[in-house]
């Protein structure tokens, strides 16, 4: 059995979408796609000073549209959001247990010059995974696969990959051709995420949906990985119709 998860690589990501690759053996990148302004690809959400979320968005140049195409706006007044994104993780989480593991990881995060969307996310992403030492393997799927269509294109990665499960989230139940993926004799898991409460800000239970930064800096990797990695593989898989 071999586990494979797919995703565009979002920008300082949500516990849930950690979950999922925790959940498989190999997490594919998928970043020759649509850039899209509507989802978290250059934007993530951080506990705010009132008890609110707060956002924080990397700077984005209109054009290109594709994901693995898109710059980030460096000209002014954007070119001091690096600096900012610093000062308002230190004003939220300076007192915070895990402040001294983790705020010299977004510093060296923010030292580093990308000037793709992309090449930053994935960065990102890495250094969190190797934070929590994840066990699977990450792939890029520009270097794999040409072929398009929403289902085709995920089913061709996977099977290059030689994965016996496809592991996606709860939406794709919505669009998927399960069926395309039996002809290849790949089955479907649909992945089951409930979100942790764990203390945080001021001793309250945390905010939902926010970066699993906040989470990192409540509670030490080790915890976090085994909520990450238990039930893996137990989810029911989809039946083949």
């Amino acid at each position: 059995m071999k586990i494979i998860a797919i995703h565009q690589p979002n920008f300082l990501p949500w516990i849930g979408f950690f979950h999922k690759i925790f959940q498989a053996d190999e997490f594919i990148y998928l970043v020759n796609v649509k850039y899209s302004a509507t989802n978290f690809q250059n934007k993530a959400l951080i506990y705010g000073m009132d008890k609110t979320p707060l956002r924080l968005t990397v700077p984005l140049k209109k054009k290109p549209d594709l994901l693995n195409e898109k710059i980030i706006n460096i000209a002014p007044p954007n070119h001091k959001w690096k600096e900012k994104h610093l000062t308002q993780f230190r004003d939220v989480y300076r007192k915070a247990p895990y402040f001294d593991k983790v705020y010299p990881m977004l510093e060296e995060i923010y030292q580093e010059n990308h000037d793709l969307l992309a090449t930053l996310n994935i960065s990102i992403i890495n250094k969190i995974l190797a934070y929590l030492d994840y066990e699977g393997t990450v792939t890029y799927a520009e270097e794999i696969t040409n072929v398009m269509g929403k289902t085709n294109r995920l089913v061709d990665l996977v099977e290059k990959e030689s994965g016996t499960i496809y592991l996606s989230g709860k939406s794709g139940a919505d669009y998927l051709d399960v069926t395309a993926f039996e002809a290849k004799g790949i089955n479907v898991q649909y992945q089951e995420f409930k979100h942790p409460i764990y203390a945080a800000k001021f001793g309250d239970n945390c905010l939902e949906n926010l970066s699993i930064i906040d989470w990192m800096m409540y509670e030490s990797p080790e915890i976090i990985k085994a909520w990450l990695v238990q039930g893996k593989g137990s989810t029911q898989l989809s039946e083949f119709s």
